[in-house]
C-alpha cells in the first residue's frame, strides 16, 4: 500500500502526469499537454494504466478544486478519459461500504481506523484462484492469512458499523487520526452456515494520512 500526498496545485500534478511516460512509450512526450495510458502508468508507479491508475488520480487529485480536477480530466487522451470517467472510484463513507458497495468497482473510504489484532472479531474468509494446468479453482482462507487488517469507522468514536480494510503485509499503519483509503471492493465470505459481519473488504491499494 502506497502512501500519497494530494497535490495543492494543478502544475504540480500537470507536471507529474505529463511525463513523457517509460522508455517504451514511444508515443508518449512530456509537457505536451496529453497524458497517455503509459504516462499515467508511470506517474501511479504501475505498468498499466488500469485499476491502480485511476486509483492514484483520484487520489493525487483530490485536494484540488472542481475546476482543476476538470483540466486534469481534459488532459487524458481520448480513449483514457472515458475509461476514467467510466471507472472513476467512487466515495463511501465507512458506514455505507456494506449497505451501498458493489464488489469489482473502485471506492474511496476515509475515516478513522482501527487495527484488528485478534482474529476473532469477526468471521471473514476471502477466495484464492489456484491453477492447475488450464483449470482454475477457488479456495477460501482466512483473510488474515493474507492480509493486515483494519476496521475503519466514521469518526473517532469508532461505533459500528465500519468498513473492513485489507492492507498487504507489513510495518503496522501508525496514525493518530482519519485516513483515505483507495482500492477495489471484493466480497467477503463466511463459511457455510455462518454469517459474515461484512459484506464487503477493501483491498486498498493507496492510503493518505489526514489531520
Amino acid at each position: 500500500m502506497m502512501e500519497i500526498r494530494p497535490y495543492q496545485t494543478l502544475a504540480g500534478l500537470k507536471k507529474t502526469i505529463d511525463n513523457g511516460g517509460r522508455f517504451y512509450n514511444l508515443y508518449s512526450r512530456a509537457e505536451d499537454n496529453v497524458v497517455t495510458r503509459g504516462e499515467l502508468a508511470k506517474a501511479a508507479g504501475v505498468f498499466s494504466s488500469g485499476n491502480n491508475a485511476f486509483l492514484f488520480l483520484e487520489m493525487a487529485q483530490h485536494d484540488l478544486p472542481a475546476d482543476a480536477q476538470a483540466a486534469v480530466q481534459q488532459m487524458l487522451e481520448p480513449e483514457l478519459r472515458k475509461a476514467y470517467r467510466r471507472q472513476r472510484p467512487n466515495h463511501l463513507m465507512p458506514s455505507a461500504v456494506d449497505a451501498e458497495g458493489r464488489p469489482g468497482t473502485l471506492v474511496i473510504v476515509s475515516g478513522y481506523p482501527k487495527f484488528v489484532e485478534n482474529k476473532t472479531e469477526f468471521n471473514g474468509f476471502i477466495m484464492i484462484p489456484i491453477s492447475t494446468g488450464s483449470v482454475t479453482t477457488f479456495s477460501m482462507v482466512p483473510i488474515f492469512d493474507r492480509f493486515d487488517v483494519y476496521e475503519v469507522f466514521d469518526d473517532k468514536r469508532m461505533r459500528k458499523p465500519g468498513a473492513v480494510i485489507a492492507r498487504s503485509r507489513g510495518k503496522r499503519l501508525e496514525h493518530d487520526g482519519p485516513v483515505r483509503f483507495a482500492g477495489v471492493l471484493r466480497k467477503l465470505q463466511a463459511k457455510k452456515g455462518d454469517k459474515s459481519d461484512h459484506d464487503f473488504y477493501l483491498e486498498a491499494v493507496y492510503y493518505t494520512r489526514l489531520p
